[in-house]
C-alpha cells in the first residue's frame, strides 16, 4: 500500500547529525520524507475523519476535536506509516530498538484558529538527564508557514526542569517552517506549542509519541485496533503497536516458551 523503498534513504551522516541535534537542541527535521501523493492522500483521509468526529463524554473530547486519537484504528493507511524502516532507524537513536507507540494523533489547525495543542506544554513530564522517555514525531501534511502557525519549540528546554513562561518562550522559541512531507522529530520534554493559523486554509499533520517498551501506552492499541487492520501490518508495525509487550491474563499464557511469550524477552 505504501512503497517505502521509493522514498529517499536516510544517510549515516544524517543520523549522526540527528543524534547530535536531539541531544543539544532537542529536535530535528528530515525534508522530503514522504512525497506529495502520500501527503495529499493522508490529508484527504484525515479531513474525512475530522468531519465525522463526534465528541464523547468529557469536555476533553470537545477540546481534542482537531487532535484525533484513534486514526490508526479507523483506516489502515495511517497504521501503515508504522512499517517505515526509516522510522525505526531514526527513533532508535534516542530510545532503544524496541520502542513502542504511546500515542498516535492528528494535529490540525483550522482556518483562523488554534487547537488544544496550541497551549504551551510538554508531552513528557519526567526528567532524567541524558535519558529520553518519550520522543514525538510529526508528519507535515501541509506546508508549515509563519502564517498558518507551523509548530513552535524551545531549543534545549528538554535539558532543564525550569518551566518557561509565555513571554520567555515566545522570545526564544524556534518556529518550524517546512514543506509538506517533512518529518519532524523532537524530545517530548521540549516545551512546544502549535501556532495560530491566520490563513483561510487548514494546516494538517499527523503525530506520534513513542516511548520505552516497559512503559504503559495511552491506549491499549492491540485491543483498540481492529484485527482487519493489525493483521495487515508487518512485524515492525505490530511491535510498535504493542503486540510484543502484552501481559498474560492467565498462567497458561505465562508458562510458555520464549518465542511464544506475549511480552517478548530482552526488551530493554
Amino acid at each position: 500500500m505504501i512503497d517505502f523503498l521509493k522514498f529517499r534513504k536516510i544517510s549515516d551522516l544524517e543520523l549522526e547529525e540527528h543524534s547530535y541535534n536531539m541531544q543539544i537542541r532537542g529536535f530535528t527535521m528530515f525534508q522530503d520524507f514522504i512525497d506529495d501523493q502520500l501527503s495529499d492522500y493522508l490529508r484527504e483521509k484525515l479531513m474525512v475523519a475530522i468531519e465525522n468526529y463526534k465528541p464523547i463524554g468529557s469536555e476533553r473530547s470537545v477540546l481534542d476535536k482537531y487532535l484525533l486519537h484513534d486514526l490508526v484504528a479507523q483506516d489502515v493507511i495511517f497504521a501503515k506509516l508504522l512499517e517505515d524502516p526509516r522510522l525505526q532507524a531514526i527513533l532508535s537513536v534516542s530510545l532503544d530498538p524496541y520502542w513502542i507507540m504511546y500515542a498516535f494523533t492528528s494535529s490540525s489547525l483550522p482556518p483562523r484558529g488554534v487547537n488544544y495543542g496550541s497551549r504551551l506544554h510538554v508531552d513528557s513530564p519526567r526528567l532524567i538527564p541524558d535519558y529520553a522517555f518519550n520522543i514525538g514525531v510529526m508528519w507535515a501534511l501541509d506546508d508549515f508557514t509563519l502564517e498558518n502557525g507551523g509548530t513552535k519549540l524551545l531549543p534545549g528546554s528538554h535539558n532543564s526542569s525550569i518551566v518557561p513562561d509565555n513571554n520567555y518562550f515566545e522570545q526564544n522559541c524556534h518556529q518550524i517552517i517546512c514543506k509538506k512531507g517533512t518529518f519532524i522529530v523532537f524530545n517530548a520534554r521540549v516545551w512546544h506549542r502549535a501556532g495560530e493559523n491566520k490563513t483561510e486554509h487548514w494546516r494538517h499533520s499527523l503525530t506520534m509519541n513513542a516511548c520505552r517498551p516497559y512503559m504503559k501506552q495511552r491506549l491499549d492499541w492491540v485491543r483498540l485496533i481492529p484485527e482487519e487492520i493489525s493483521n495487515k501490518l508487518n512485524d515492525q508495525a505490530r511491535r510498535i503497536i504493542g503486540f510484543d509487550t502484552r501481559l498474560p491474563t492467565k498462567l497458561e499464557e505465562f508458562f510458555v516458551e520464549d518465542d511464544q511469550r506475549l511480552y517478548k524477552p530482552n526488551q530493554g
